[in-house]
């Protein structure tokens, strides 16, 4: 029966996205479609009223199978129908016997109205009764808006764990100790760990700390890479004899690469020699987090020495037996399940909003039904989490808590029947199956993500949009609101279910910038997606084999462990494939295998040298997403123009990638976001702007693109929907001031969120007044000099400023430190000297401040932060800083700061900062995590 609901909910949202596909293309594609558009309406007309009834599909157990089967037909018939239109339209526009192609298409329809006939006596002869159903509270307009979170108090710990666990972190052993949380999926062992990881008590007692997750594919130099990024590293250690010694000097700072790309040079032995060295000095803590395998710790525990006494590696995993061969003498800490009362109060919590209960006890009635849904968890935190955010949707509680408590034990009554145990898939299928039909495909496509992964809201929403998941026609006429809107409800509805979970905020503190999916949410969503043809994931060994037998319409081939390893793919798949992520090189794209394709991803995987993209790519005039990273240098062919209905072209990474532009990226005019890479340059154009005069309005995202590409004859080509601005190489006054009039003239300025201007000209900014306009404006990036006036100018808004390559002086700061939103300032003053002699923060200011940086101050001899200033500070970076005395007094007094990194400091500085004998570690002492690294000089 459930399969038959979840298959409903399926077949609606494919025949919702063919539906809208039909009118798009009988609006776009009128002419191509001359002479079968009254057949192809009468299609449409039909999927119209087979989604009214998919609505209401009978959900009785004895027609399961035949309802399941009638559902399939009909959503493979809907696909069938968008593939031949879209097929029709491409050989229509390549070819010249367009009747050809077009008898052809009409012999196709009359096959599928025939079809579409079968299904609806199919429906008859086997008596598929349809019926109405609640339509749930699915509404976006009903949901209460809460993202959960990581805050204390919405996190139920068990308090005997936790000291358990505590206490074996801070003893004291003369041995590499490696201490395990053990238990089953969903049991909370992450949240244990990481909530004492961020202990203070425990962050206090080691010298350097790091968290990196494992998961089940796992690569070695990753895996180091990001140990060494947390704990800091010297490349000029002294036990390194392959390392060259150099000072930190102005000019050895000025070019040396970034720490993350000196790591990548570097192989697997001498990443395991390099931290060794690091760590054998220091008390340190590792934390790996989700090991599957013994393997995959025996292949990095020689990366970690003795160290000082108390040295701890702590792991998490689901096998006993992995933790008894990493280390026989420590004894696994179990999280227990939870008691019926905490598995209550923990579902309280998920179900109930508090701003909702308020000061309000929960209806006694409620409570019973409660506690016995929170009883059928069987004390497992996931399933409790996610039934929590199943029930958070529910309007009128006690009515439907029974019914959904009807659900919940009629589901564990028929496992007990069949399996005599529980799983938390049970619960995980009922939130699943309460889905409304247009998140349904948004879930699944979740899985495509690598195991533990960060997923950027950002670039799942271009996703969505690409693969047809989010409404469009009329959609941007809906007071106002972009698509990308629409898309950001579809993800909050789904952190309101808890089906997955918010990782990182963005700038301002309450959106969400990243999120991630539990492993087992995971595993069921990829399970799902498989089962319904709709996602396959494929390890890049096996790609020529699975691949092309795959049936499913999207394909993600992933790359193995072994990274040099690889062999190209073939590229071999069925016709009908709509995206392709793919980690492996391909050696081509034939226009029958990838004719329908939506969205493309391609990852060279860091290979050197330069690479075009494989043939056929001008072909794919139904793509909407692409993306191509892991190369240095890409030269993109003419053909690229071909791809009309592109929305997403993304060639960001890495930074130093090089790319060369054709001129008929001109013809790109339905291009939402381009993201650019710091160095690229075109080929067979004359001077002037990238894009013609109206292929701009339509951009919402635009990095990297260099001023001048945005100018033609004196004017700045319109961007009516910006919100996304990152413009490079300003050469001239006249071109910034070109740039800001044209955004104040088009109104973006009043929906602007991110804006980076980099100004290379020997001047500084001219007046940047027209920011006092951007009353929405949320980050901000400056690349080159301007006054204090400037600064006045910012808007309240700010919550990020970045500022590189200017000087920063008292009164700069004395204006920064009253803006009342600024979480996070990076001040880059690349060798600009500071100044002055002394620099004050003031009691008051920076009054939201979380995070600062200051990197490369010169002539900033004393600073002096009075009792007051920055009251929320949580994290201080400071990078050679060369001329700065000590840390300073009024940082003892800024009680929230968790964590403090010191790196190219002289080595004075740094060894007044060593715990107990450094003359200014009592400054520093309340902060849990105090990272010193690269110290050299006098």
């Amino acid at each position: 029966m459930a399969e038959v609901f979840v298959a409903t909910k399926l077949a609606e949202a494919v025949l919702s996205q063919v539906v809208e596909r039909i009118a798009e293309l009988l609006i776009h594609e009128a002419v191509s479609l001359r002479g079968v558009g009254n057949d192809v309406e009468n299609l449409q007309t039909e999927l119209k009223l087979m989604k009214s009834f998919l609505k209401d599909a009978d959900r009785k157990q004895e027609q399961d199978e035949r309802v399941r089967i009638w559902i399939t037909e009909v959503r493979d018939v809907a696909s069938e129908i968008e593939d031949s239109i879209e097929t029709y339209i491409f050989k229509v526009r390549s070819s010249y016997i367009k009747l050809f192609h077009l008898q052809k298409l009409r012999t196709k329809l009359s096959t599928i109205k025939d079809k579409l006939r079968s299904i609806s006596e199919m429906k008859q002869r086997y008596q598929i009764q349809l019926s109405s159903g609640d339509q749930g509270t699915n509404s976006l307009r009903n949901l209460r808006r809460c993202y959960p979170d990581d805050e204390e108090d919405d996190i139920l710990m068990l308090n005997d764990t936790m000291a358990a666990l505590k206490a074996q972190l801070m003893e004291l052993q003369n041995r590499r100790c490696v201490v395990s949380v053990v238990g089953m999926g969903g049991l909370g062992k992450t949240t244990l760990a990481k909530k004492v990881y961020n202990d203070v008590d425990v962050k206090k007692h080691f010298d350097c700390c790091a968290w990196v997750y494992l998961s089940q594919q796992y690569v070695i130099k990753e895996v180091l890479t990001e140990i060494l990024m947390q704990v800091g590293f010297q490349s000029d250690h002294p036990n390194r004899r392959n390392f060259e010694r150099q000072k930190y000097t102005k000019e050895f700072l000025q070019e040396r690469k970034s720490k993350r790309e000196f790591l990548n040079g570097l192989d697997n032995r001498e990443l395991i020699c390099l931290m060794k060295s690091e760590l054998e000095v220091k008390r340190y803590l590792i934390v790996l987090d989700d090991i599957w395998h013994s393997d995959a710790w025996f292949s990095v525990q020689n990366a970690f020495p003795t160290g000082k006494p108390g040295s701890k590696v702590m792991f998490t995993t689901r096998m006993e037996t992995i933790a008894s061969s990493a280390d026989p003498l420590s004894r696994p800490i179990s999280p227990p399940f939870f008691t019926p009362s905490e598995s209550w109060e923990l579902l309280k919590r998920k179900a109930i909003p508090r701003e909702t209960l308020g000061e309000h006890s929960v209806p006694f009635e409620l409570e019973e039904l409660g506690k016995t849904m929170a009883e059928k968890c069987g004390g497992l935190p996931l399933a409790i989490i996610v039934l929590g955010g199943f029930l958070r949707t529910k309007i009128n509680w006690e009515d439907e808590w029974v019914k959904v408590l009807k659900d919940v034990t009629s589901r564990m009554i028929n496992k007990l029947q069949w399996t005599q145990q529980y799983r938390v898939e049970d619960i995980l299928e009922l939130s699943f199956q309460d889905l409304p039909y247009y998140l349904k495909p948004c879930f699944l496509y979740l899985g495509r993500f690598p195991e533990d992964s960060e997923i950027a809201k950002g670039k799942l929403i271009r996703l969505w949009i690409a693969e047809g998941f989010i409404p469009t026609v009329g959609k941007e006429e809906d007071g106002g609101r972009l698509i990308e809107d629409i898309a950001e409800q579809y993800l909050g509805e789904l952190i309101d279910r808890c089906m997955v979970q918010v990782s990182k905020k963005d700038n301002t503190g309450k959106g969400v910038k990243t999120f991630r999916m539990h492993d087992l949410m995971r595993d069921f969503c990829i399970s799902k997606a498989k089962e319904e043809l709709f996602l396959e994931i494929v390890q890049s060994s096996e790609a020529n084999q699975i691949a092309i037998v795959a049936r499913s319409r999207r394909i993600a081939i992933n790359m193995n462990q072994d990274l040099d390893g690889h062999t190209p793919w073939a590229g071999q798949v069925h016709s009908n494939l709509r995206s392709l992520f793919c980690s492996v090189p391909i050696l081509s794209l034939k226009k029958e295998n990838f004719l329908l394709l939506r969205v493309l991803e391609l990852d060279f995987q860091r290979r050197d040298g330069a690479c075009k993209l494989p043939s056929g790519i001008g072909n794919l005039i139904y793509l909407r997403h692409l993306k191509v990273c892991g190369v240095r240098r890409l030269r993109l062919p003419k053909s690229i123009g071909n791809l009309l209905l592109l929305q997403t072209l993304y060639l960001r990474r890495p930074k130093n990638m090089k790319v060369t532009l054709p001129s008929t990226m001109s013809r790109l005019r339905h291009l939402r976001h381009l993201l650019l890479p710091a160095y690229y340059s075109r080929r067979g154009w004359a001077m002037g702007a990238l894009f013609a005069n109206d292929s701009l309005k339509n951009f919402v995202t635009l990095k990297g693109i260099k001023a001048r590409h945005l100018i033609r004859d004196n004017e700045v080509l319109p961007l009516s929907n910006i919100r996304d601005l990152e413009i490079t190489d300003f050469r001239s006054d006249k071109e910034v001031t070109l740039v800001l009039n044209s955004l104040s003239f088009h109104s973006q300025l009043g929906s602007l969120q991110s804006l980076g201007m980099d100004f290379q000209a020997d001047g500084e900014f001219p007046n940047l007044e027209l920011l006092s306009h951007c009353h929405v404006l949320s980050t901000l990036s400056m690349g080159g000099r301007f006054s204090q006036e400037n600064l006045r100018f910012f808007p309240k808004s700010l919550t990020k400023l970045q500022v590189s390559w200017c000087s920063c002086d008292q009164d700069k700061i004395a204006v920064l430190e009253k803006l009342p939103n600024l979480r996070i300032l990076h001040w880059l003053d690349h060798y600009c000297n500071y100044d002055g002699y002394k620099l004050v923060f003031s009691d008051g200011g920076f009054p939201k401040l979380e995070i600062l940086g200051l990197e490369s101050f010169y002539g900033f001899v004393e600073w002096e932060v009075e009792e007051g200033a920055m009251p929320n500070l949580k994290k201080l970076d400071m990078v050679f800083v060369p001329q700065l005395r000590m840390i300073p007094e009024g940082l003892k007094h800024v009680t929230t700061l968790r964590e403090l990194n010191v790196s190219y400091m002289p080595k004075k500085f740094a060894e007044r900062l060593r715990a107990s004998e450094g003359e200014d570690f009592y400054k520093v002492s309340h902060i849990p995590s105090v990272t010193i690294s690269n110290s050299d000089g006098e």
